[in-house]
């Protein structure tokens, strides 16, 4: 049975050749990182080491108003009680007026603050994991004190470190 029964064989065979060409393209924009959504959270590993990923997100947060609350090597802690441990770092920031819009009126917001990003360093690569906003808006939902303004602003939140680590895979820093 012939795939292509009316092209020539000629034909075929440059349709054929220009699908190989097209391949190795395809393949290494494969391996390009990407940021992964789930409704949990988002995820994106780069190829670089933790301590240049730290500093490039560090840049991006502050540049869009975020407050650093804590920069915690874990590693290093792990190491200060004789564990040998792999690369990890966690960075903690809030926007402080944005979380207030949603505090003021839903006090079990605080439980979910200040955001987090984990950055784990594996064979030169750095993954960066943090939970979703919307997640947080899903938990928090059904609480009937919570504002069209505190909705927003998560959203607002989920947008801000999707555009962060979207920047962060495609190298824009």
């Amino acid at each position: 049975m012939k795939i292509f029964p009316r092209i020539k064989r000629n034909s075929r065979m440059l349709f054929l050749l220009g699908l190989l060409t097209i391949l190795p393209a395809t393949s290494a924009m494969a391996d390009e990182p990407h940021v992964a959504a789930t409704e949990l959270k988002f995820e994106v590993t780069v190829a670089d080491k933790i301590a240049t990923v730290r500093d490039m997100l560090l840049s991006q947060l502050e540049a869009r108003n975020y407050a650093i609350i804590n920069v915690l090597n874990v590693q290093e802690g792990l190491q200060g009680r004789g564990i040998d441990a792999p690369p990890l770092q966690l960075i903690e920031f809030c926007n402080l007026t944005k979380a207030y819009t949603v505090t003021h009126h839903v006090p079990n917001f605080e439980m979910f603050a200040p955001c987090r990003l984990a950055l784990i360093e594996h064979d030169g690569k750095t993954t960066v994991m943090m939970q979703r906003p919307a997640h947080i808006l899903s938990l928090l939902a059904s609480d009937k004190n919570l504002t069209d303004e505190g909705r927003a602003t998560l959203k607002q939140f989920d947008d801000d470190l999707r555009a962060i680590l979207d920047s962060l895979a495609s190298g824009g820093f």
